[in-house]
């Protein structure tokens, strides 16, 4: 018997035999969309600052909240109405839902332009790369700068995507107190790359970059 002549009720039956993880996956995605909507765009907020995405690493509620006030300290913010903002990505891959919602979040955050720097390993900063996510050091860094890191051994040059040229794309933070002092990307080396953003947030992004290459 095909599907077509099945009735009603065993059409039903047929498809949610055959279909219901795919429905609730579905189901799932949508309920965490609305909620990454309201969450960016709806709900009230302090303004931002300085948006961080720690990619692939695990860091506590409680670390998140103590960088961020140590951070706010540091620029002077009040953090009920101005604010580093710091997300952390971090699953075991072995939670397919899990691993979906929070792709779609990071996503969500890029598109919407919340953040402005990105921190990973060398693997996750190349895909960044090569998907479009970040822009050149020499976008916000000037010559002499990024010179005086490459002389360090700093500087990851990759392909630029935009103009399919060879280009400064990212800096190893070697040694940064900051993630020592929360302990993290202490297995790994660590790459900071620059979301391309409006030019009000450059200045901030600078300063909140070179808190994170102290030593």
């Amino acid at each position: 018997m095909t599907f077509k002549e099945l009735d009603t009720k065993e059409k039903i039956e047929h498809i949610w035999e055959y279909y219901r993880l795919r429905i609730f996956m579905i189901i799932f995605l949508v309920c965490v969309g609305i909620s990454m909507i309201y969450t960016i765009f709806i709900k009230p907020h302090p303004d931002l600052y300085c948006g961080i995405a720690m990619y692939d690493q695990f860091i506590s509620i409680a670390d998140t909240e103590a960088m961020t006030n140590e951070l706010n300290a540091k620029f002077n913010l009040d953090n009920r109405e101005y604010t580093v903002d710091i997300q952390s990505f971090y699953t075991d891959q072995s939670d397919v839902m899990v691993e979906a919602e929070l792709n779609q979040k990071f996503n969500t955050y890029i598109y919407a332009s919340q953040f402005n720097i990105l921190l990973s390993d060398k693997e996750n900063t190349n895909t960044f790369i090569s998907s479009e996510y970040v822009a050149p050091l020499s976008d916000y860094l000037t010559e002499d700068e990024i010179k005086a890191y490459d002389e360090k051994g700093l500087v990851e040059y990759s392909l630029d995507p935009y103009s399919n040229q060879t280009k400064p794309m990212a800096i190893k933070l070697q040694n940064s107190a900051l993630l020592k002092k929360y302990n993290l990307y202490q297995d790994r080396d660590c790459y900071l790359s620059f979301v391309p953003m409006p030019e009000e947030y450059k200045e901030n992004t600078i300063k909140t970059f070179k808190e994170f290459l102290n030593q």
